[in-house]
């Protein structure tokens, strides 16, 4: 999509809500499926949101509010909920070949504060629990995931599911720095905070 039509939808979506400093924004999507560049080992990468509210310092894809002519500081404050994530999956599936990798959440976190509110991730879960022969990854900080826990084990009985988690430190100090508001480590069960 050429930078002018982005900025234009980014400057054309509703105001969802409102939380602390960061506003939330439906964007209509053309698609949700995007094609990566041969060098990666997927082919294809869903983002059910545009800009990640757990505001990782060292984060890659700051830059992509650039293409919206935003700053990219407010990538953290400005999250753009994609709409008609399933329904856009459910039509551009069928331009993917099964043998090839789709990974969600490689330029934000499917399962950033924002999911709670407006399920997009979740939505694009189902439409894959219908699926066959698939080959999927997720990546997320979240413990949110647990939430779609039923879910994934229905992909994973007709489909092969791997399931990233991104653990940067232990050091709850450093992790406060890093990652302002990403889900803290724990270690065993949730009742246990690593030492």
């Amino acid at each position: 999509m050429a930078l002018v039509g982005i900025a234009r939808l980014a400057s054309e979506s509703e105001l969802l809500e409102t939380k602390r400093s960061v506003q939330y924004f439906e964007m209509a999507a053309r698609s949700i499926l995007n094609r990566t560049s041969p060098r990666m080992p997927f082919q294809w990468t869903i983002n059910p949101y545009r800009g990640c509210e757990l505001g990782c310092k060292y984060c890659f894809a700051r830059y992509t509010h650039e293409f919206m002519e935003m700053d990219a500081s407010d990538f953290e404050d400005k999250i753009y909920a994609k709409s008609a994530a399933a329904q856009l999956l459910r039509r551009e599936l069928a331009r993917v070949e099964r043998k090839e990798q789709i990974a969600i959440g490689t330029a934000t976190d499917p399962y950033q504060p924002a999911e709670r509110r407006f399920g997009r991730t979740r939505s694009i879960l189902e439409v894959f629990v219908r699926e066959r022969g698939r080959r999927l990854g997720i990546t997320t900080k979240s413990d949110l995931i647990l939430r779609d826990l039923e879910l994934l084990r229905e992909i994973a009985r007709g489909n092969v599911l791997h399931v990233n988690f991104t653990i940067t430190t232990l050091d709850e100090k450093l992790a406060r720095l890093l990652e302002p508001r990403a889900t803290r480590g724990r270690c065993g069960s949730t009742a246990h905070r690593c030492s």
